[in-house]
């Protein structure tokens, strides 16, 4: 559960504990959050991988 504290700080309750943390850290975390997601569903043209020539392994 997510509630607005006092001061300019959030609070964020688990199970255990509750957990305060100061808006702008909320805020950059919840950006961060949705940066990752997003770029973790876009294709990287950029990231080429070689590709391997399979060599025999010499194993019988």
């Amino acid at each position: 559960m997510i509630r607005p504290g006092p001061d300019g700080l959030i609070r964020v309750k688990t199970d255990d504990r509750v957990v305060e943390l100061p808006v702008s850290w909320a805020v950059a975390g919840a950006v961060a959050f949705a940066v990752a997601a997003i770029l973790s569903t876009v294709p990287m043209p950029s990231v080429r991988r070689r590709e391997r020539n399979e060599e025999p392994l010499g194993i019988r």
